[in-house]
């Protein structure tokens, strides 16, 4: 499949996706579509690693905005959602290289994968409410990975984290500078295709079984509210206006 918003490179032992919608990834439906594509090429290649990282200055914006409107919002739920149970459920082992401002929808790319590679000047954030709506990967895997309280702050209050106080928080593993991105690359991919496959695949399957509730499940309520209950609000549609149209929103409260 030739690939339009982002680079794949397959390799055996280790395959590589990089998101390269310049200036800032912002994540469209395309892509959303694409970086499923590659993750089943990923898998039928068999490679037991896949690194995903970004071109430019930022791993990402998160998703359009755009597509966040009444006759697309749907669309894009499945889309990206499919992306992410599928690396969230894969046999392959998942690292994320993330920089910059990595908003939204990016972060859930992250949280989805198996380890995150940060750069000291990350920024991470969700967004969402500023514009009338949540994140849901976020709301469903937040509570478990930080506590509901610092979980109630990124997801109701659009909390920003530093590189530190990611790592703090568990959701990053390693802060490097920007220039020695690579070199934690390598140093990971050594550890990782240092030991088996089977095995890894296996004990991934045990960390996930035991979470409690599955991710499919969580993830399915948190989609239902959001179609079903937010959508119907005049406030989203308020934010999402507001924001194409760069202006500040004007909540009505319904």
């Amino acid at each position: 499949m030739a690939y339009e918003t982002i680079r794949f490179h397959p390799g055996p032992r280790m395959a590589t996706i990089v998101l390269d919608r310049p200036p800032l990834n912002v994540i469209n439906i395309q892509m959303m579509g694409e970086l499923n594509q590659a993750w089943i090429e990923v898998e039928e290649l068999g490679a037991p690693l896949v690194v995903i990282s970004s071109e430019g200055e930022a791993f990402s914006a998160g998703v359009d905005v755009a597509d966040h409107k009444p006759e697309r919002l749907a669309a894009m739920l499945e889309g990206f959602h499919a992306t992410l149970r599928r690396i969230y459920k894969s046999d392959c082992i998942s690292i994320a290289v993330i920089r910059g401002h990595t908003l939204g929808g990016a972060s859930e790319l992250a949280m989805a994968c198996d380890f995150v590679i940060a750069a000291d000047d990350l920024k991470l954030a969700h967004p969402e409410i500023d514009v009338g709506c949540y994140p849901p990967v976020a709301a469903t895997l937040l509570p478990s990975k930080v506590g509901m309280h610092r979980a109630s702050e990124i997801v109701l209050l659009g909390q920003s984290l530093s590189a530190d106080e990611a790592k703090g928080l568990g959701l990053v593993n390693e802060v490097v500078p920007r220039d020695q991105l690579d070199a934690a690359i390598d140093r990971w991919a050594e550890r990782i295709l240092g030991r088996s496959s089977a095995v890894l695949s296996v004990a991934k399957k045990a960390l996930r079984a035991g979470e409690g509730n599955t991710f499919d499940e969580r993830l399915t309520e948190v989609e239902h509210l959001y179609l079903h209950r937010l959508a119907f609000t005049e406030d989203m549609r308020e934010g999402i206006d507001a924001f194409l149209e760069k202006r500040p929103p004007e909540w009505r409260q319904r």
